[in-house]
């Protein structure tokens, strides 16, 4: 019975991840599908697309997405627009109910964009008068409130299996840097370490040559 459960549980590690992975890509697909079709409807390009082929239009239409978001990101590089997208930025931040939900977003989104330098640096974070440590991203350096003289900073203590966990402000003294990217402890963390070994953490850091 146990080589049974065994070999069914196998046979679930690895199909599930597999299955979500394929759901997730024809979810995101089918999002941008609407989406683009929808934009296309409203500037009347479906109805320039012969019948027989309309089926394809919200193939068409995540490519437009695409090529759309694409584009942006150029513009983003630009001066003039940068200006333009830092004052929008700015707007939305100010607007009281759209600036959380807003900012929550976008910091969420330049987490999975890779943009570490902005997430902050990681640390193990270490509880006064506790005997043990915790994974930890330092987001501010210097957080408002704290009183004069204050060093504090503040720690994201990411829990496992989920990207919530608590934020504690943190003496220098409990905090001991590590050598990792923001991203990768963010992984590992949602992964509560499973199945990592020290080697894995060493080329996570060693980009290939």
């Amino acid at each position: 019975m146990k080589k049974i459960i065994k070999t069914f549980m196998t046979g679930a590690l690895i199909l599930i991840p597999l299955a979500l992975t394929v759901w997730l890509i024809v979810w995101i697909g089918t999002a941008l599908g609407k989406m683009g079709y929808n934009l296309m409807d409203s500037v009347g390009l479906v109805e320039q697309i012969q019948p027989e082929y309309r089926v394809w239009a919200g193939a068409i239409g995540v490519a437009v997405v695409l090529v759309g978001v694409y584009l942006t990101g150029l513009l983003g590089n630009v001066w003039l627009f940068q200006k333009f997208f830092n004052l929008l930025d700015h707007l939305l931040s100010s607007v009281p109910g759209v600036k959380t939900i807003y900012e929550s977003i976008r910091d969420l989104m330049k987490i999975f964009g890779g943009q570490q330098g902005s997430m902050g640096r990681v640390v193990l974070y270490k509880p006064a008068g506790e005997g043990l440590k915790m994974l930890g991203i330092v987001t501010n350096e210097t957080p408002a409130g704290r009183p004069e003289g204050d060093e504090s900073v503040l720690v994201y203590l990411p829990l496992g299996y989920m990207i919530g966990g608590p934020i504690v402000y943190a003496t220098p003294e409990q905090i001991e840097p590590v050598d990792m990217p923001a991203e990768t402890a963010l992984k590992l963390a949602m992964t509560a370490f499973v199945g990592v070994k020290d080697e894995d953490e060493k080329s996570e850091k060693t980009p290939p040559k």
